[in-house]
Parts: structure tokens; sequence; C-alpha cells
């Protein structure tokens, strides 16, 4: 567990970033409906997350920076007796304190009244939202509709994104998080091995999808930092494949992309194995392509280098080593055998958001730093063979180099004949 005392650190560190005279609101957010009277599952907003550890929908933090005075307030829903007994139970004031760390905490119904009392009778020049696309906030109000209401009734008040300044502070991860990564990684790793026991011809992808998501569920509670991807033969060429409901065959490769979560910390893992616990002469020859390229990756991956450089080494690794394999004809081929890019930030999201230095610039151009996490993930992707192979890790970004976090995933192909063999 991350102590209160790393969110009160970061909620300092975004306070440096504010503007004297204004104020900062994030909000957790509230569930979306589904259908008729039904919710999707409250996910709540990461950034608010990020601030608070309070993942309760509705709950609003409100930051004040006047005057030479600094204040944080915490809103959350106050004790409801009928919610308890359908829905279940809510956070106490003291429950919420020894979480987060803020000292003054209110119930919701006192926020309006609070935020109107704060604009009219002060020398506030600024708000600041967290304008992360379609926060809903209200049952009919987003984020950037508040945005507009703000901006019409107080004109002379400048309304702007802080986004940008949490998520900065979100892509340099601390020793705590770290921790987080390590223990999800750990229990990604016992539901491949889990899957490694059981997996064999004749299975369908489904009970390996579903063997995986019990394993860890059956560890500690844990929830899966995406869905599951388990893909055979020819279905492990679509990168995104999601309907797990074929037949594994004999001589197929099945391909996973998994992870566990940890305190919302996310893992995000790929590895590849043979149906009938042995590689075939041509899917060892493409297996061990792309294992020598993640490792090319690590050998590279550093503070100061971006993703993209990364990617220009992994299509010039795969296409010549394709092309000396027999696998293409010519470097150019590559294209149609490897098609997405070998690297993405990883946290409290499996896609962490990144801040661009300017607005011409594209995510993966952005210089990695130390404390970032990213995937190492390469792949071929064979259609007319029915062979897809994707290996991926993740990594931690130092001053001149990066560590495996994952290294104890088994990946080279005598462990992983071998420990099928031993079942």
């Amino acid at each position: 567990m991350i102590k209160k005392e790393e969110f009160i650190e970061r909620r300092s560190k975004l306070i440096e970033k504010m503007d004297d005279d204004s104020i900062a609101i994030i909000f957790a957010g509230i569930p979306k409906v589904s259908s008729a009277d039904e919710d999707f599952p409250f996910v709540v907003n990461r950034n608010f997350l990020y601030l608070t550890d309070i993942y309760q929908d509705g709950s609003i933090l409100l930051i004040n920076k006047t005057g030479g005075l600094i204040s944080d307030t915490l809103y959350i829903h106050e004790y409801n007796e009928i919610y308890e007994k359908w829905i279940g139970k809510r956070l106490t004031i003291d429950e919420a304190k020894k979480i987060c760390g803020v000292n003054n905490i209110l119930y919701l119904n006192q926020f309006e009244s609070d935020l109107g009392i704060i604009l009219k009778n002060s020398s506030i020049k600024k708000i600041y939202l967290d304008l992360d696309e379609e926060i809903k906030i209200k049952e009919h109000l987003t984020t950037l509709e508040l945005k507009q209401i703000l901006e019409n009734k107080y004109p002379s008040i400048k309304v702007e994104n802080i986004y940008n300044d949490i998520v900065s502070l979100r892509m340099v991860k601390s020793e705590a998080e770290i921790e987080e990564f390590k223990k999800a990684i750990h229990k990604t790793d016992l539901g491949l091995k889990a899957i490694l026991k059981k997996l064999e011809p004749g299975l369908k992808e489904y009970q390996l999808k579903s063997l995986f998501y019990y394993t860890i569920q059956d560890y500690d509670n844990s929830e899966l930092s995406f869905p599951t991807i388990a893909s055979s033969g020819v279905n492990a060429t679509c990168l995104h494949y999601d309907e797990a409901k074929d037949e594994i065959k004999n001589n197929d490769l099945i391909l996973f992309d998994l992870g566990a979560r940890n305190n919302t910390y996310c893992a995000d893992i790929s590895r590849t194995y043979p149906a009938n616990g042995k590689f075939t002469t041509l899917q060892r020859t493409i297996y061990e392509i792309v294992l020598n390229c993640n490792k090319m990756v690590i050998d590279n991956a550093k503070e100061g280098i971006t993703i993209k450089e990364l990617n220009d080494k992994v299509v010039e690794f795969l296409a010549n080593n394709c092309l000396k394999a027999g696998l293409i004809k010519n470097k150019e081929e590559i294209d149609k055998y490897y098609f997405h890019s070998i690297s993405h930030h990883i946290g409290l999201d499996t896609h962490d958001p990144v801040v661009k230095e300017n607005e011409n610039q594209k995510r993966w151009e952005v210089p990695l730093k130390k404390g970032n996490v990213i995937s190492d993930e390469p792949g071929l992707y064979f259609k007319e063979l029915g062979i897809g192979v994707r290996i991926e890790d993740d990594l931690l970004i130092t001053k001149d180099g990066c560590i495996n976090l994952s290294k104890d995933i088994i990946k080279e192909i005598d462990d992983i004949e071998k420990a099928m063999e031993r079942r």
C-alpha cells in the first residue's frame, strides 16, 4: 500500500504548479449508464485517484491557493441507510482522512454553496479543472460542460485545464509505485504458470482466459488490467482478438496478452506458448527473432531515448532478421508482419497518458525519463502461416538503462518447454 504521506506530497507538487489566487477542482466522476436502470461498473478518474487514493464515486477534491494560504477539501457522500442496504457501505469522514491525509472533509451537499462563496467573496483569478474527456460528474453534466457554465457565470475568472500538470506527475513513478507494479506482475506470473500447467490441444481459448482470471481472483481478489487476450493459431495474428471461442489445435501457438492489477497499478505482459509443449522448427525461428528483439529493446531503453527511436530500431531488427531467415523477400515487407508500436507507458492505466512537450510533438516522440514504466512488446504476425508471436515485458527506465520488472516470467524456449514437460 502507498502511504497517505505520498498522496499529501503529490498534492503539494500539484499546488506548486498552480498560480496564486487560484483553485483546482478534481472530480472522481460517477458511473455511466449501461442500459435502462443498469450502470457500467464505476471506474474512478485516475487523476483524482492519484491525488487522493479515494475510489468512491461522486467525490470531489477542492484545492484553494489564495492570499498566501493553501487548503484542500474533500467532499464525499454522507451516510445513507437505504444506499447501504441496497448497494454497500460508503466511506466515513474518519476513514477518508486516514486514506488520503486531507483533514478538511465535508459532505457533497455543501460543495456548490462553498464554491459559490469562494468565487464571489475572494480574489480568485483562475479555476483549474481536469478536462480529461467525458468525466461525468452529474447525471447530465461533464467537466467540459461545467467549464462552459463557470466561464459564463464568472467571466472575469479564467478556466484552465490542469490535466497535463497531473499527468506529468503520474509519468514518473515513485519507489512505492514500483512496488505496486512488482506485486501486479507477480500475480500475473501466477496466472501464466497456471495456464502453462493446464494448456493442451483440445481446450477452448476461453477456458485459459477464464483460468487466468480465476487464478488472480483466488489469490487476492485481484482485477484484470484489461480484458485478457487468448488467441491461438491464426487468431494470434489479430492484434486485439477478443472472442476467445476457438478450440486450440495440436500444432498451434497460443498468444496471451494479459495482466493483473495491484491497488489499480497495471501489469501488462504478453507470452506465446506451444499448445502441445514443443515449438516446431518454423515456430522456433519466428519466436527467437521476437525474443531477441525484446532483449534488444531492454539493452537500448534508457532515459533520453524516445519510443519512436526504439521502434525504429525494432523495425530494422525485425526486417533484417526476417530477411535473413527467408520469411520476407525485402526489408520493406516487414510492415505487413509488424504493424504496431514497440511500447507505451504503463501506470494506473494500462496505456498511461503522456504529456507532450509541444502541440506538434507526437506521444512517442517524448524522451523517456527516469521513473517511467513502459512496455517492451515486439511481435510478428504471419497470417498465411497461422503464426502470431508477441513477447511483452514491463520496463522501469533508469538514467543509464532500464530494469525489466517482469524478468522472472519465463520466456526462453527451453524454459517454456521444460515447464510444460514437468506438468
